[in-house]
C-alpha cells in the first residue's frame, strides 16, 4: 500500500513547476509503466493506454510506450498491478468496507482481454476520424480512473464553472462517464480487485509477461502439501501454486505470507 500511495504523489508533482525552471509536464512524452490518467490536472507522466489509444487513431505504433510496458513486463509480469497502480490500491481500499462479497467464475477474466482488443486497439484505429461519436468509444473516454483523476479534478480546478473552459461542462458525456465509475467503485467494493480481474487492458497487457519475466513465484519447498494456505490471502481468488504466474497473477506478494512461496529470478 505504501508503494502505492507513493507512485501517486510521484505522478503528480506538476504543482512543484512554480518553483521550478523546467516544467515537470514536459515528461509527459514519456508513459508511466502504470495505470494513471495523464489529463489528471498535476500528472507529469502519460498513460500508457492513452498513447496506445491516440497512436491507434493515428494509426501509428507506439514503440516507446510499448518498449517501457514491454520492459517492465520482462522484469515482473504484473508487478505494477500489485505494487505500483494507484487505482488497484482504491480497489484494496474499497473492498475492505463490509459489504457482501461476490466471487466472479474464472472465465469472466478473459473479458480484459476483449477490452484491450476492441476498445484500445480497434476502435480508435478503424473509426479515428469520428471520436465524438458514441459508437467509436474508447477505453478512454469511459475510462474510470480517468474520471476520478481527471474530469472530476478539472471540475474543481475550473470550479464548475462550465464558461471557463477549464471544465467541459454537464453534458452527456459526463453524466455516462460518472455513472462508469460509480458502477465501477460499486463493483470493486463487492468483488476483489474486480477491475484489475475483468476490465483493465494494461493488467492484460502484462499478464502476458507473466509466465516468462525476469522475476516470478516458486515454491518454497519441493513438495506442496495441499493445505491452500497460500490461496486464502489472494486477492484474485487464484490459487497460487496450481496457477503459480499465470496471467491472472497480480504480483502482490500476499501469498508469501505463508513462507510456502518465494520470488526468485528463473
Amino acid at each position: 500500500m505504501s508503494t502505492q500511495i507513493s507512485a501517486l504523489v510521484l505522478l503528480n508533482l506538476q504543482f512543484l513547476n512554480r518553483w521550478l525552471a523546467t516544467p515537470l509536464d514536459g515528461l509527459r512524452g514519456a508513459c508511466v509503466p502504470g495505470f494513471y490518467c495523464h489529463s489528471c490536472p498535476w500528472a507529469i507522466l502519460a498513460c500508457p493506454l492513452g498513447v496506445i489509444v491516440n497512436f491507434a487513431r493515428l494509426q501509428l505504433i507506439p514503440f516507446i510506450a510499448l518498449g517501457i510496458l514491454g520492459l517492465a513486463g520482462t522484469l515482473g509480469g504484473r508487478f505494477v498491478c500489485g505494487w505500483i497502480c494507484p487505482f488497484g490500491w482504491l480497489q484494496d481500499l474499497l473492498h475492505k468496507i463490509r459489504t457482501p462479497k461476490l466471487r466472479i467464475p474464472a472465465k469472466l477474466s478473459y473479458t480484459k482481454y476483449v477490452v484491450l482488443v476492441v476498445f484500445v486497439l480497434a476502435v480508435p484505429y478503424f473509426n479515428p476520424t469520428n471520436a465524438h461519436k458514441l459508437y467509436s468509444a474508447t477505453f478512454c473516454d469511459g475510462c474510470p480512473a480517468a474520471t476520478l483523476e481527471s474530469t472530476i479534478p478539472w471540475g474543481f480546478v475550473g470550479h464548475w464553472d462550465v464558461e471557463s473552459g477549464v471544465f467541459g461542462g454537464f453534458t452527456t458525456r459526463f453524466f455516462v462517464r460518472v455513472g462508469i465509475l460509480l458502477g465501477t467503485l460499486v463493483f470493486i467494493t463487492l468483488v476483489s480487485r474486480g477491475f484489475c480481474r475483468m476490465f483493465c487492458p494494461l493488467g492484460a497487457i502484462f499478464g502476458l509477461f507473466n509466465r516468462f519475466s525476469l522475476f516470478r513465484f516458486r515454491m518454497s519447498h519441493k513438495k506442496c502439501e495441499g493445505c491452500s494456505a497460500c490461496a486464502k490471502f489472494c486477492p484474485v481468488h487464484i490459487d497460487p501454486v496450481t496457477e503459480m504466474n499465470t496471467a491472472e497473477c497480480i504480483r502482490c506478494y500476499e501469498c508469501t505470507t505463508t513462507k510456502h512461496i518465494n520470488m526468485g529470478i528463473k
